[in-house]
C-alpha cells in the first residue's frame, strides 16, 4: 500500500514538474533538495514528508488545489478537504452541515450515525457479505 501510494505522488509529482517545464535539477533546487532525493519521490522509491510537499509544491508554484492533490497522494490530509470532493458535491455539503454551527447538535449527530452506518455495511459487502437493501421514500412509493 505505502509503495503504491509513493508511485501516486511520484506520477503526480512528475506530471506537474514536466507541465511547467522544469527539470528534476531545477525542481530540487528550488526546493531545497538534492536532485537524487526528487528522483527518487518521482520513482516511487522514497515517501516524501508533509514539509518536502510543501516545499515541492510551492518551488513549483501549484495552486492550493494542486497542492492539496499532492497532499492527499502523499497520504496527508490537504489543507483544504473540500477541494478533494468536487467530483463528490453530496459529501463536500454534508461536511460543511456538519461544521454549522446553525444545524442542531441533535441533527448534526444523527448525520454522523447515518456515515458511520453507512461506512460499515461498505465494509461488510467489502468482505463479501450480500448488501444490506435500504428502502427510501421514493423506492418505497
Amino acid at each position: 500500500m505505502a509503495q503504491q501510494m509513493n508511485e501516486e505522488f511520484g506520477g503526480l509529482l512528475k506530471r506537474c514538474r514536466e507541465a511547467r517545464g522544469v527539470s528534476q535539477s531545477k525542481l530540487a533546487e528550488r526546493a531545497g533538495f538534492d536532485h537524487s532525493y526528487v528522483s527518487r519521490l518521482e520513482s516511487g522509491a522514497r515517501t516524501p514528508t508533509r514539509d518536502a510537499v510543501d516545499r515541492l509544491g510551492e518551488a513549483l508554484t501549484l495552486s492550493q488545489i494542486e497542492r492539496d492533490a499532492m497532499l492527499a497522494a502523499a497520504g496527508f490530509l490537504p489543507r483544504d478537504v473540500t477541494s478533494l470532493l468536487s467530483s463528490e458535491p453530496v459529501i463536500g455539503e454534508v461536511l460543511d452541515l456538519l461544521q454549522d454551527d446553525a444545524v442542531p447538535q441533535e441533527y448534526r449527530e444523527n448525520i454522523r450515525q447515518v456515515l458511520r452506518l453507512l461506512a460499515e455495511q461498505v465494509r461488510y459487502v467489502a468482505r463479501g457479505a450480500a448488501p444490506v437493501t435500504v428502502m427510501t421514500d421514493a423506492a418505497a412509493a
